[in-house]
């Protein structure tokens, strides 16, 4: 007897816990079946280690590429089930899979203990064993939104996970949810310091002041709030959308057409001079910020509001597609400045 059904157990451990000893001690014992033993014996070496392979946990896609290698079992080939046979080859799959799932909860247990504030909330919420879904989890920026990266992730890459995951926070969030993040926090004061500014300048009544306040609060976070509440009455969705496509083209005619309007009356009959050239400048900006915020592959009842709602949400949009750096800062104090001068002038326009 060449070798025991317990000595290839025991290769096939080492091989897997302590790659280079196993892998010494398969060269010595492949060497040996290889001289001593039959065309049969050898056949049946590369089956069983590979059977007692597929039975190891831990068994790593590099490990199994590096000893077919060096026995030549040919993984990489179509078909080397003259080799090893298919349900060995299943059993092999299956025990690098699970690999893979195991892996992938040790590293979210890594990432409970050692990541960030949010990432270790996010998991120790999608791994809790709790019967509701806490409300505060709305309250801190981000958290929603990292919970549901997450579990789509797990969900799509490891599915297997998905029944070890508290099930009540999945139900939860494979339904759209209003929550606290970091953008509107942001939308909310750049807002705030621009009317803050836009008010006092223009001079206008507090009913214009309160329409227009109104207006951007609407686009940035009553909009999407209407309609996370009529999700189960689609008949009023139908009558609020007619309703917002009406007041968003109303909307486009009084930002856009306002603006148009203003730089129009303010360029010199004599269409010459540097506030023409501005003027003319300031038409040819608006018609490329116009194009650039309608948008595509939407119902068109749709399109008008998110128009609007682009616009209002820009100064955070330009932050994020800057990746957040330093110089985006920069950009942002921009947008405020402009949306500063381009309020003045709409509310004077207007009043």
């Amino acid at each position: 007897m060449l070798y025991s059904e317990k000595e290839l157990h025991k290769l096939a451990y080492q091989l897997v816990n302590t790659e280079m000893t196993g892998i010494i001690m398969m060269n010595r014992l492949s060497e040996s079946v290889f001289k001593a033993g039959s065309l049969q014996q050898q056949q049946l070496f590369h089956r069983q280690l590979a059977a007692a392979l597929a039975e190891s946990p831990g068994l790593t896609e590099g490990l199994l590429e590096r000893v077919s290698g060096l026995l030549g079992w040919g993984m990489d080939e179509y078909d080397y089930s003259h080799i090893i046979p298919y349900h060995i080859q299943e059993a092999l799959h299956e025990q690098l899979r699970e690999t893979e799932v195991n892996r992938a909860w040790k590293e979210m247990e890594a990432e409970e203990k050692h990541g960030t504030m949010l990432n270790r909330a996010a998991i120790r919420l999608l791994k809790s064993d709790s019967e509701k879904v806490p409300f505060w989890i709305r309250l801190i920026p981000g958290l929603l939104t990292l919970l549901a990266q997450q579990a789509n992730r797990l969900g799509y890459y490891f599915p297997e996970i998905v029944p070890r995951l508290n099930q009540p926070v999945l139900r939860f969030l494979s339904q759209p949810r209003a929550a606290l993040s970091w953008q509107g926090i942001f939308l909310l004061v750049f807002w705030a310091l621009v009317f803050n500014a836009v008010i006092p300048l223009s001079g206008i009544n507090t009913t214009v002041s309160a329409i227009a306040v109104l207006t951007v609060m609407f686009y940035l976070y009553i909009n999407d709030a209407v309609m996370l509440g009529l999700q189960s009455r689609p008949q009023w969705v139908k009558w609020f959308l007619f309703t917002e496509f009406i007041f968003s083209l109303m909307a486009i005619q009084l930002f856009f057409g306002g603006l148009f309007f203003a730089a129009i009356v303010t360029m010199p009959a004599s269409g010459h001079g540097g506030v023409a050239l501005v003027m003319l400048l300031a038409i040819l900006v608006l018609s490329m910020v116009f194009w650039a915020a309608w948008p595509q592959g939407i119902p068109f009842i749709r399109r008008p509001g998110k128009v609007m709602s682009r616009i209002f949400a820009s100064p955070w949009k330009l932050m994020e597609w800057m990746d957040f750096s330093w110089f985006s800062v920069i950009w942002a104090l921009l947008c405020l400045a402009v949306f500063v001068l381009t309020g003045v002038a709409l509310l004077k326009l207007f009043a």
